[in-house]
């Protein structure tokens, strides 16, 4: 962990001020006031029903936020977010949320790593407070939150009302638009604070060229077209910008570039929520955006069968022509892998029939029978087995 000093020697860093457990914020101050909110959000965060929980994730998480933070690690506090948009936010009272969307998407500890430096990045220089003396505006309890790197209206053509509350997002998107000089500031500031303790400057470009391509692939015109917008709320770099500045940045610092160790060292952590995180990704029936991202995570041929399922219920629920030879496709290539979902055989057997293939159908049905005993639909397999049985198949 670097010493506070190394911080300082970066840029002109605002302390942060350090309070005790339930000490009042500052009074007779326009900054008590949005301090005030940040609390107040923070207690909203910490009941919410989308947090994540689990020990060994969030102890990670906040781990590494703690060594990119340095000594600031005592005024912050993390909580991670079970979310599938590709977002971090950052309070000025040391609140940071770190969303499953932007760890889905990390292909490296450095990526993650280079996010939260950018988030870290808001918090010493206290943007949120200078919004606040520039712009003399204060708002609701939900003004809390910095848009950080990513924000749920670029990157997804979804009422995200649906996915987080409506009156959370309208928070977020109404207040922190943090200036476009903000924004490169925390680009530049948290990708030197992440190189300094340790981690490959690649990533800060790395990750927003893979963002870049997976927006393309989106199934929605109004996403494949944001990079003409540039953000959501108008204030981010363009993504053509900030890789470029990255980039130049990243070579200055001595990058040495990602590689499949780094990946699949990173893959073993974020392992046993992969599913459960997949599978929110559905909720926002981007179907071009996910398969593209699919087709990432599957490439160091690691978790296939998980991925395949995955792929296979994108065909199925999107249902164009030819999605069924797809999800068909699909399904059987999960099947071969030792990690392919349990429910994957009932969903192959149901194509098998559709495809008159009755003999595989038939050997899916009765895979999905023995690895799913107590399951309740298991009376509708016996009746299609029952049924293949009369056909004499």
């Amino acid at each position: 962990m670097a010493a506070a000093a190394s911080l300082l020697a970066l840029a002109p860093l605002a302390q942060a001020q350090v309070r005790a457990p339930g000490e009042p914020p500052r009074p007779e101050t326009a900054e008590a006031g949005l301090w005030a909110m940040f609390e107040e959000a923070e207690t909203q965060a910490r009941r919410r029903s989308d947090r994540n929980n689990d020990p060994a994730l969030n102890a990670y998480v906040s781990d590494l936020t703690c060594r990119i933070a340095a000594d600031h690690c005592r005024d912050i506090r993390v909580y991670v977010m079970d979310r599938p948009v590709f977002n971090a936010t950052a309070a000025a009272n040391g609140y940071v949320e770190v969303w499953s969307g932007l760890m889905l998407r990390a292909e490296t500890e450095d990526e993650l790593a280079f996010v939260i430096g950018h988030e870290v990045a808001h918090f010493l220089e206290e943007h949120s407070y200078e919004r606040l003396r520039q712009q003399k505006i204060v708002s609701n309890a939900l003004t809390v939150f910095s848009l950080g790197v990513g924000a749920a209206g670029l990157y997804y053509q979804v009422d995200v009302s649906a996915v987080i509350d409506a009156a959370y997002l309208a928070g977020v998107s109404g207040v922190f638009a943090y200036s476009q000089t903000q924004e490169s500031q925390a680009d530049q500031l948290g990708l030197q604070i992440a190189d300094k303790v340790g981690f490959d400057a690649s990533a800060g470009p790395s990750i927003w060229l893979n963002l870049q391509a997976e927006n393309k692939e989106s199934s929605f015109r109004r996403v494949r077209n944001a990079e003409a917008s540039g953000s959501a709320f108008r204030t981010h770099p363009l993504t053509e910008t900030r890789v470029k500045t990255l980039s130049e940045q990243a070579r200055e610092l001595g990058m040495r570039g990602t590689t499949r160790e780094d990946r699949l060292r990173y893959r073993a952590i974020i392992r046993p929520y992969l599913a459960e995180w997949i599978e929110d990704e559905h909720r926002n029936r981007d179907f071009g955006r996910l398969l593209h991202l699919l087709e990432r995570l599957g490439r160091d041929g690691e978790d296939l069968g998980l991925i395949n399922y995955h792929k296979a219920e994108v065909y199925r629920r999107r249902r164009e022509e030819g999605d069924d030879v797809l999800a068909l496709s699909a399904y059987r290539a999960a099947a071969t892998h030792s990690d392919v979902p349990v429910v994957a055989f009932r969903e192959l057997g149901d194509l098998e029939i559709r495809a008159g293939n009755k003999a595989a159908a038939r050997d899916a049905l009765n895979k999905y029978r023995e690895l799913a005993p107590e399951a309740d639909d298991l009376w509708i397999i016996e009746d299609q087995l029952a049924r293949l049985e009369r056909d004499g198949q």
